[in-house]
């Protein structure tokens, strides 16, 4: 426990927590440690898959990537995935899934099974998926008001104005988060909507004018928009649905601050073991709870935990537990 939650909850490397553990007259070398994290991330992969199908039953689910080095093959560049979920308007399950690469199959993989609401950037993958009829796609504004941001040349006030407007859709959008599902869902259709519409009919009558450089920024920023119209008020018709990507793209900051530490692999294999006790671990973190006090009751669990009941021992399960008997 000890372990697993300085290297995944503090993102130290292994060869540093050996040489901490060495200070302390633990002699535990770097190699057993892998193997050690390899093993737990095994063990637990029952856990992972409850946890994976319970986002995926959830409604409403936030995904987003992040490239890895798999040190197996020096030239080979990975992914790990982040898909977050679980029901109600903060969802607390956040799995990790590492991948060898990007290809769009690994997407429809992951979310065949899956019919509800789902955030993302524009990726193709996920455009793609947004054209299954049983999915519904809320694009990221934040994605789209940034493309603007970065076009600083081409049509300043007109610009400034799309900016203005996505401004006012977050503005509304924060005051109706404070309010129920029901009235969240009235302040959308009567304010947020109507800007959007706004903005639709403009930027189209902006992008088809025919006087816009073919490769400048915000020829792009236009066309990003455009490609998005028939989704962007997907978020308005569902009461837990946001306006961004945001949980998924916090729950990736973690990977980017361990970059430089610990963030690669050995192996395929040991990527998979270690997207396993990221998700645990990160997900207590989510919630709150302490990973290694977590971890320390799992682990002295697991193994003789009834197979039909380790739903018990997720972390918000473990949670609400100890609120109970405390």
């Amino acid at each position: 426990a000890e372990v697993v939650s300085r290297k995944f909850a503090d993102h130290l490397p292994l060869y540093r927590i050996a040489e901490i553990f060495g200070r302390e007259g633990v002699g535990i070398s770097r190699k057993l440690l892998s193997q050690w994290t390899v093993r737990l991330g095994e063990v637990l992969m029952p856990l992972y898959r409850i946890m994976l199908s319970k986002i995926l039953s959830s409604k409403n689910i936030f995904i987003d990537e992040t490239p890895v080095k798999i040190i197996e093959d020096e030239s080979k560049l990975g992914y790990m995935w982040t898909i977050v979920g679980g029901e109600g308007p903060n969802p607390p399950y956040r799995i990790y899934l590492c991948k060898e690469d990007r290809r769009h199959e690994h997407v429809v993989q992951m979310l065949q099974d899956y019919d509800g609401v789902f955030h993302s950037d524009k990726y193709g993958a996920y455009e793609a998926l947004a054209q299954k009829k049983k999915m519904i796609w809320c694009p990221c504004w934040v994605h789209i008001r940034r493309k603007f941001f970065e076009a600083e040349s081409g049509d300043p006030p007109f610009r400034e104005w799309v900016l203005q407007k996505i401004q006012s859709l977050f503005e509304w959008d924060v005051k109706a988060w404070n309010l129920s599902p029901e009235e969240r869902l009235q302040i959308r259709k009567i304010e947020e909507a109507p800007i959007i519409d706004e903005l639709i009919i403009k930027i189209k009558e902006r992008f088809s004018d025919g006087k816009l450089l073919p490769k400048s920024k915000f020829r792009e920023a236009l066309g990003y928009f455009y490609s998005l119209i028939p989704y962007l008020k997907n978020y308005t018709l569902y009461p837990n649905a946001r306006l961004d990507n945001n949980v998924a793209e916090r729950a990736l900051r973690p990977l980017a601050i361990g970059r430089k530490n610990w963030l690669f692999f050995g192996s395929q294999e040991g990527g998979e073991s270690a997207a396993v006790l990221l998700s645990l671990v990160q997900t207590c973190r989510g919630l709150e709870i302490n990973p290694r006090e977590y971890l320390e009751d799992l682990f002295r669990k697991f193994m003789g935990y009834p197979a039909n009941r380790l739903e018990e021992l997720l972390p918000d399960q473990w949670l609400l537990r100890r609120s109970q008997t405390s």
